[in-house]
């Protein structure tokens, strides 16, 4: 497990360029929600903007996924282990061209079971622990502000602050067996499954077949929980928060990498379950 971490870390680091369609991505994602923002008015204009939006994130997606997968089977079939995969930007084109359709689908199906556990853990939560007594709009406009937080906070009871605890454990509980549960889904449609449905059963099952899956899960979220101290403390300072802004996201490119390099490694090498007879088209 500690070797698929160094490897990994060896992989991004000789293939920076990977962070290239990420933070170009991201950039291009915030203008367009900027222009949108301002040009969103009516029902048919709102319907575009979601389209595209979709199409946008579901091509990145097809390409940097594909572009990732590329470099880790170059690394894996090299002689040299540190030798770089010269060419991913190419790999990402061809990555959209193969992929793009599943990826439409994956992004539909993430959303739709994304609400569908949503609204199951909100239900729950009102029958376990009952409402805080916090209307939708004073919590968003408490947002927009530390100070507005604060004051909203010490306008709480203890009783209500005990239930904004309990609120929070429950969607944080929630959210960490999701994402456990999905964690190998993009990466199943690249490997076993076009289709995102059956990919999605198998990035379950894998859970189940591959216990040491949740080290690994639990590896990430630490090394995510130490990333984000790391932001706070630094957050005050310009010039350290932009470093630590452009390490977490060589910090998420590190973690895909990861997880394609733990599927080549230790799922697909090990497991009769996933051969070339079982891709599906």
């Amino acid at each position: 497990m500690i070797k698929i971490f160094k490897d990994s870390l060896k992989i991004s680091y000789s293939n920076i360029i990977m962070a290239t369609p990420l933070l170009v991505f991201l950039l291009l994602l915030n203008v367009y929600l900027v222009i949108a923002k301002n040009a969103v008015k009516a029902l048919p204009s709102t319907i575009l903007f979601c389209v595209t939006l979709l199409l946008m994130v579901s091509a990145f997606l097809a390409g940097w996924l594909y572009m990732i997968k590329s470099a880790v089977g170059a690394y894996n079939n090299s002689t040299e282990a540190d030798s770089e995969y010269t060419g991913l930007l190419k790999e990402f084109l061809v990555g959209i061209a193969l992929n793009i359709k599943s990826f439409l689908g994956f992004c539909l199906l993430y959303l739709l079971i994304a609400d569908i556990v949503f609204i199951s853990v909100y239900n729950v939560g009102l029958k376990l622990i009952g409402s805080i007594g916090i209307s939708v709009t004073q919590f968003v406009s408490a947002t927009e502000a530390p100070v507005a937080m604060q004051a909203l906070l010490e306008s709480l009871t203890k009783e209500q602050l005990l239930k904004i605890n309990y609120w929070y454990l429950l969607i944080f509980l929630a959210v960490q067996i999701f994402s456990l549960f999905t964690m190998f889904w993009p990466v199943e449609i690249l490997y076993s499954a076009k289709n995102p449905i059956l990919a999605l059963f198998k990035s379950v099952f894998r859970v189940f077949l591959h216990p040491k899956v949740i080290l690994l899960f639990l590896g990430i979220n630490l090394l995510n929980f130490v990333l984000m101290i790391f932001n706070y403390i630094t957050m005050f300072n310009p010039i350290t928060y932009f470093v630590m802004t452009l390490v977490y996201f060589y910090f998420i490119v590190y973690i895909f990498v990861l997880l394609f390099l733990y599927y080549e490694e230790k799922i697909k090498g090990n497991s009769n379950s996933v051969t070339d007879s079982d891709r599906q088209d």
